[in-house]
């Protein structure tokens, strides 16, 4: 099987060939990634344009976090889809960990990233999901052919998707798999100025959201 990873980036020029460089140290299957940039942020354009040594696909889209990822996604054809981010920490063994769940027929695989969220196992930061669970049913409740639900800013639409797939008895977890998730949250990296405009974009609306959209699928038998 081989694996779209996406990776929506904004302003994280230094962050991008280290990220390639990790993928490529611990992963021998076949992946491509997918770099999700806005059309003004020009450096980073540029950065990937003269990037060599690399496979990687660069799609030009604006948006919120989960738009840039559904843009990462119509732009993918692989069969497995890891919807990430720019900043995370590949561990050896990450792929070869949930390739097997997906031959024995799970739709969405989570990773651990040794977060307290990921240890109590409510969440998964980093969900892997076969492609065509996300055509049909479709990885959003009643969005066939999404990753993320549009309508949250940034927050929550990880967890929609994982707590989802939970609900539709589709999911495992694998903690032999570990993408690690380097986040000021967990004071594993320094905040900068992409965090301060994350930070910004609404958390109580997103929450909100999720709490309303929830009620209602959680509602439909699995």
């Amino acid at each position: 099987m081989k694996v779209a990873i996406l990776i929506p980036t904004l302003g994280r020029t230094g962050a991008l060939g280290p990220l390639l460089q990790n993928l490529r140290q611990v992963t021998e299957f076949r992946y491509r990634v997918y770099f999700v940039v806005d059309h003004e942020d020009l450096e980073t354009r540029h950065t990937l344009e003269t990037m060599q040594g690399f496979d990687f696909v660069t799609v030009v889209s604006d948006g919120t976090f989960p738009e840039k990822s559904n843009a990462g996604y119509r732009a993918s054809t692989e069969e497995l889809v890891a919807p990430l981010a720019d900043d995370v920490v590949f561990h050896p063994g990450w792929l070869e960990a949930v390739l097997p769940h997906f031959e024995a027929g799970w739709q969405v695989v989570g990773t651990y990233d040794r977060t307290p969220a990921t240890e109590e196992g409510w969440h998964a930061t980093m969900p892997i999901v076969r492609r065509s669970y996300i055509e049909d049913p479709g990885a959003v409740w009643g969005e066939p052919g999404k990753i993320f639900h549009e309508g949250f800013h940034h927050s929550f639409v990880e967890t929609e998707l994982w707590q989802l797939a939970l609900h539709r008895d589709i999911a495992i977890f694998e903690r032999e798999s570990v993408i690690e998730h380097r986040h000021p949250e967990w004071g594993t990296r320094e905040a900068d100025a992409t965090d301060a405009k994350g930070n910004g974009q609404n958390w109580e609306a997103d929450e909100a959201l999720f709490i309303r959209r929830k009620e209602q699928w959680s509602a439909v038998p699995a």
